[in-house]
């Protein structure tokens, strides 16, 4: 059985999901995967609409929302230990993990990938007791990926207010990293479209660290599409390392965040969790 949790956030979302709901249930119905549908409220969260799943014995769970409608799923089904397929409608076109899973924004698509049930098994990364698909960020300096479109002076000047900070790890319990960097991140899967390395393969069980160096105000001039899109590695300077187990030591306070949202400070430790979640993905996932 198929149950759907519809979530939209904010008011661009909720206008888009009003205008495409009636044509996303026919959809549905034309290719035989209907099922119980709810709208989160103020009342009725992700957490509850799960467990109201896990007892009707729904198989597979479709969240129509956010990536953090989709994070929150995770992390409910996680702790429930409920053994069921997730799959993923995304209302935002720019959707990090829609993008990483193959799942177009295209109403149409993502129905016809749901259809095709191509089911993979992932890894989940954690840190303190939040489960998350993508990536940790360490620290203020968050580099979303844009469409890389023409960047001038302007974005050059935002990347020019960046600060570099002091970060301290420990690998595996035997290395220990130590620099002033621009950027870092923790990967358990990204989008690697225009990036140099291949990184953040959720099925080897490891973590890719991502680290960019500080940088000269030209080279940031130089290199800001490649800031811009997020492919850090794209730049001189980057230094990659894997781990299944990343201990953040310092410094203390330094925010860690997931999509954008702070979930805790250093000290903390990033690890390839021992729970996994059962996914349903497009032909053009990135992994």
């Amino acid at each position: 059985m198929y149950f759907y949790i519809f979530d939209p956030r904010g008011e661009r979302e909720v206008k888009y999901f009003e205008r495409i709901q009636g044509r996303l249930l026919n959809t549905l119905a034309e290719t035989h995967i209907e099922g119980e549908t709810y709208r989160v409220t103020a009342i009725r969260s992700i957490e509850l609409l799960v467990d109201q799943a896990i007892g009707a014995e729904a198989k597979t769970i479709i969240v129509v929302g956010s990536d953090s409608s989709l994070n929150k799923t995770i992390n409910a089904l996680v702790r429930k230990k409920a053994d069921v397929t997730v799959g993923f409608i995304s209302l935002d076109p720019t959707s990090s993990l829609g993008h990483i899973f193959g799942i177009t924004a295209d109403i149409q698509e993502a129905v016809k990938i749901l259809a095709g049930r191509l089911v993979q098994t992932l890894d989940l990364g954690q840190i303190g007791e939040y489960y998350f698909l993508s990536k940790v960020d360490l620290g203020e300096n968050y580099f979303t990926r844009t469409d890389g479109g023409f960047l001038g002076l302007g974005s050059a000047m935002q990347f020019w207010k960046l600060r570099p900070f002091p970060v301290q790890l420990y690998l595996d319990g035997h290395f220990t990293v130590m620099t002033e960097a621009l950027g870092a991140q923790i990967i358990n899967s990204r989008s690697n479209k225009g990036c140099r390395v291949k990184l953040g393969n959720p099925k080897d069980k490891l973590l890719d660290i991502l680290i960019l160096s500080k940088l000269t105000t030209a080279q940031v001039f130089r290199y800001r599409k490649a800031l811009a899109t997020g492919c850090l590695d794209n730049v001189p300077g980057a230094s990659i390392f894997h781990a299944k187990r990343v201990e953040i030591m310092g410094p203390k306070k330094l925010p860690l965040a997931v999509e954008g949202q702070v979930y805790t400070k250093a000290p903390a430790t990033v690890v390839v969790s021992k729970e996994r979640i059962k996914m349903i993905v497009g032909k053009n996932r990135q992994f």
